[in-house]
């Protein structure tokens, strides 16, 4: 079934969705004059309660508002990255701005962050989308509307002190669209292995519904030297689309096929300007509408290979993980499995990023309204995997943290983590997340849900003042081996969010010690047993950082041959 919906329409949804029984509130758009507003003064501190140093298993994360929560009014949708050096980059936007921030150490703590006010926008389909180059200098994509007939994307970029003066910026409009044209989250612009930006958005010129798919080679602030590659789907009716690259720098994009409620895929391998090179396929996975918003997510592995996470559409709530390892334009070729953690009956609070070794973490919302982080640490890609929870926040955390008293005549106050979670994780796997709170009360008689309060919430695991200890550390790897051939052993520590750096000392029966530091929440070795070293083995593992130290170990047996096993088949004896 197709469904396109017009701005006015979208908007209109949207704004029955937020209130949901809550006082109505009224919103007057800031006009963008010539496209962009220079906001002449930026206060550069962010404002933030002091660090909480949360209980339980919560305490390893560092957590603050990028604005103070009575006074703003931001829009759900945050992005942020972690640049090579560890710098984080964060932004976000409310009803009049969008706003940058930065970090560049020790991030966990709100008095190392710069934030400035970039550019005046007047709608809430936004979604400005953040990209970092090699140097560290932020790149960023946006949608807006400087008048009621004009629906532009844009492209800016500031190479100095760029979170001090909204002036270090520069913008451009790159692409005049429809009014259907809009983007539904901040996954649709990437930078590629080139640091070169590129975004997509929907062709909805009937018949011939697909990709547009926008790119710069250099000069980028000049708005002729973009260029667009249309891309046919045939079948498909591309909406809601994020774009992600390849180590090579060859595209791929996942999205809602509108025409079948699902999700659908693209890619294209060598001489992406020509649109015959592109492929695209309706994925066996079906989504709901609203999923389109923030329902599911893309990222690419070191070896090109596309993993996803979402909320299915036949199974309500349902998380899913899912991956192709050859030939993803083949339906056949796609697996997934469910993940079994609470949902999410909103369907549209997820993200996911990949680990320095390529396993899936994920950040979402549940309808318990906390905001989890969980990972996998073994056989990720199989019907066998293992996975680690943690959470980031629960409503329970930021109640202690800051509680807000009821209005009068209200009762029941309350903070919600609503998620919409931006997750970026740094050299050592440790996560960054920024995410939606709001507060509400119950009203007039305890019939309307009033919401008094908002924020976007920054999370930083390993920030806390008090460093987390490992609490364990588990050896996997094989039980049989023989002389001459080299086995690796992988070590996986808990909890998840144990402050890093991690040390491992590594000891095998009759081998010397190997010893790895400055490693996360994993780590492998590998042993090989010579000649005339048979018999069983103990492989031990310690982890250790500033807090304490864990200790595991697991046996292999080693032989001269490979042991095989006969299986004896004993038949009944048949007298005649």
């Amino acid at each position: 079934m197709n469904r396109k919906y017009s701005l006015v329409t979208f908007v209109t949804m949207l704004m029955l969705l937020v209130a949901q029984g809550a006082a109505a509130q009224m919103y007057l758009p800031v006009q963008m004059a010539s496209g962009t507003v220079r906001v002449p003064q930026a206060d550069p501190v962010p404002w933030a309660e002091s660090i909480e140093q949360a209980n339980t298993a919560n305490a390893a994360y560092a957590r603050f508002f990028f604005q103070d929560p009575l006074t703003s009014d931001p829009w759900w949708q945050s992005h942020t990255v972690v640049d090579g050096s560890g710098g984080i980059h964060t932004t976000f936007f409310d009803t009049q701005y969008i706003y940058y921030a930065h970090c560049a150490a020790n991030c966990g703590d709100p008095n190392n962050w710069l934030e400035v006010p970039l550019f005046a926008v007047d709608t809430s389909l936004v979604m400005p989308t953040l990209g970092v180059d090699d140097s560290g200098r932020p790149r960023l994509m946006f949608y807006a509307s400087p008048t009621w007939y004009e629906h532009n994307y844009y492209y800016a970029e500031c190479n100095d002190n760029c979170a001090e003066n909204s002036a270090n910026w520069a913008s451009v409009a790159v692409a005049q669209v429809n009014s259907y044209s809009y983007p539904f989250d901040v996954g649709f612009a990437a930078l590629d292995n080139q640091d070169r930006p590129h975004l997509v958005y929907p062709q909805t010129e009937y018949p011939n519904y697909g990709i547009n798919y926008l790119t710069c080679d250099a000069g980028c602030t000049t708005a002729s030297n973009w260029y667009t590659i249309t891309v046919v789907t045939p079948g498909l009716d591309p909406d809601a689309m994020q774009l992600a690259f390849d180590p090579n720098g060859r595209p791929r994009v996942l999205g809602y096929d509108t025409e079948n409620d699902g999700l659908m895929y693209a890619e294209c391998n060598n001489n992406c300007s020509t649109a015959t090179n592109w492929g695209s396929v309706a994925l066996p996975i079906s989504i709901p509408y609203l999923g389109a918003y923030d329902g599911f997510a893309l990222r690419v592995n070191a070896q090109g290979r596309p993993r996803i996470t979402y909320y299915d559409g036949a199974d309500s709530s349902e998380l899913y993980y899912a991956w192709s390892n050859d030939s993803p334009l083949m339906t056949t070729n796609w697996h997934s499995y469910t993940l079994n953690y609470p949902g999410n009956s909103d369907f549209w609070s997820v993200d996911l990023a990949l680990n320095s070794q390529g396993r899936p973490a994920i950040a979402f919302a549940t309808d318990e309204l906390d905001l989890s982080y969980i990972t996998c640490t073994a056989n990720c890609e199989t019907n066998s995997p293992t996975w680690q929870q943690q959470f980031i926040e629960t409503d329970a955390d930021l109640e202690a943290a800051y509680p807000i008293p009821p209005s009068p005549g209200c009762s029941a106050p309350t903070w919600m983590v609503n998620g919409y979670p931006s997750l970026a994780l740094d050299a050592a796997d440790n996560p960054s997340v920024s995410y939606w709170v709001r507060h509400g009360q119950l009203c007039n008689g305890g019939s309307q849900i009033v919401f008094n309060a908002s924020s976007i919430r920054f999370a930083r695991a390993g920030g806390s003042s008090l460093p987390t200890a490992p609490g364990s550390v588990i050896p996997s790897g094989p039980a049989l081996g023989v002389i001459n051939i080299s086995y690796t052993f992988t070590a996986t520590i808990a909890p998840i969010t144990a402050t890093t750096p991690i040390t491992y000392v590594w000891q095998a029966t009759g081998l010397p010690a190997q010893t790895h530091t400055g490693r996360g929440g994993s780590d492998t070795a590998t042993f090989t047993w010579p000649s005339g070293a048979t018999g069983l083995k103990t492989i031990s593992v310690s982890a250790s950082n500033k807090a304490g130290t864990a200790h595991g170990s697991k046996n292999i047996l080693i032989s001269e041959t490979p042991i095989i096993f006969n299986h004896w088949v004993y038949l009944p004896a048949i007298r005649r």
